[in-house]
C-alpha cells in the first residue's frame, strides 16, 4: 500500500515519508448485525473456551474486543499477526489503570485461542461496565510517526521540518491514517502509535521490569541504563481510540494502547504484553 498523494508543501521530504510509513490493519466499529460466535467484534459478551476465567489474579477484567485473525490477517501487509485463531483483549473498565504502575499489570490481558478450539459466548462478570457490541470492519492502513514517539524523533532528524512543514505533516499524517475510513476513532492493529503524550516503548520496558513510571522514579532508577536497550523490542499491537460513534471514551478523549515485544509476537506469545492509556 502506497502513501496518498504528498502535498506540495511536503514534496521535499517525500522519500522520508515513504521510509517512515508503517502498514497497519485499520478498522472501524459498526452497529451489530447478527455477530456469530468467533467473529470479530467489540463489546458485548466475549467468545471464550469453556474454562476461561475473567480474572487476572485478584482483579476482575472486562472484555474490550476480539479479533478473528482469519478475518484480520488478509489486511496485515507485514504478515506479523497469526493467520488464524481468536485474539481477545481485556481491561479493567472499572478502575481503568493507566499502565505506569507495575502493581497494576493485572488490570489488562490478551488471550489467544488457536483455531479449532471450541468457543462459547461467555457472560461478563460486570455488565454495567461493558461496551456496546459493535461489528469490526477491517481494511489495509498506513501510519506515520507521531510526535512524542522515538520514531518521530528519528523522522524529524532526517526531515528537519520547518514550522510550515510541521503543520502540513500533522494534517497529512492524520489524513493518511483515516484514508478510506468513516468518521470514527483512529483504531488499528500494528503500525505507529498516535501518541497523545510521550514515548511508550521505554515506559513499556521499565514498567514490565518492575519500575514505577508515574513520576520520574523509574526513569531515574539505576537499572534504567541496563534495561533501555530493550525498549526497541516493543511494538504496537493495538490502538483503540475514543469513539463517539461507538459511545465510549478513554479519560479525556484519549486512547488505549497494547504493546508487545517483537520476539513474543513472532511465536504467538501474548501473556507478556503491556497496556497504557494516554489522554490530553
Amino acid at each position: 500500500m502506497k502513501l496518498p498523494a504528498v502535498p506540495e508543501s511536503l514534496r521535499r521530504i517525500a522519500s522520508v515519508l515513504e521510509e517512515f510509513s508503517a502498514p497497519s490493519v485499520a478498522f472501524s466499529l459498526e452497529p451489530k448485525s447478527e455477530i456469530q460466535v468467533g467473529e470479530s467484534k467489540l463489546g458485548g459478551a466475549p467468545d471464550l473456551p469453556k474454562e476461561f476465567e475473567l480474572k487476572s489474579g485478584p482483579a476482575t477484567i472486562d472484555f474490550l474486543l476480539q479479533i478473528n485473525l482469519a478475518e484480520a490477517s488478509p489486511f496485515d501487509q507485514t504478515e506479523s499477526l497469526p493467520k488464524s485463531g481468536l485474539l481477545s483483549f481485556f481491561y479493567d473498565l472499572k478502575e481503568q489503570p493507566w499502565g505506569y504502575d507495575p502493581k497494576q499489570l493485572n488490570g489488562f490481558r490478551i488471550h489467544y485461542v488457536p483455531a479449532g478450539v471450541p468457543l462459547v459466548r461467555t457472560p461478563v462478570p460486570r455488565p454495567e461496565f461493558g461496551l456496546q457490541e459493535r461489528r469490526i470492519d477491517f481494511q489495509m492502513g498506513l501510519t506515520l510517526p507521531h510526535i512524542g514517539s522515538k520514531a518521530y524523533e528519528q523522522f524529524d532528524r532526517l526531515a528537519n521540518l520547518n514550522d510550515e512543514e510541521a503543520d502540513a505533516y500533522f494534517d497529512y499524517s492524520d489524513n493518511v491514517e483515516r484514508f478510506g475510513l468513516p468518521k470514527c476513532g483512529n483504531h488499528h492493529l500494528l503500525g505507529h502509535s498516535d501518541n497523545v503524550q510521550g514515548d511508550m516503548q521505554l515506559e513499556a520496558q521499565l514498567v514490565t521490569n518492575g519500575l514505577y513510571c508515574g513520576n520520574e522514579t523509574g526513569y531515574k532508577d539505576p537499572r534504567r541504563k541496563a534495561l533501555e536497550s530493550g525498549a526497541d523490542d516493543w511494538i504496537l499491537l493495538l490502538q483503540l481510540d475514543s469513539d463517539d460513534t461507538a459511545e465510549f471514551m478513554w479519560g479525556d478523549a484519549g486512547m488505549l494502547y497494547y504493546w508487545i515485544r517483537k520476539q513474543d509476537l513472532a511465536v504467538n506469545q501474548f501473556d507478556r504484553v503491556w497496556m497504557t492509556m494516554q489522554c490530553g
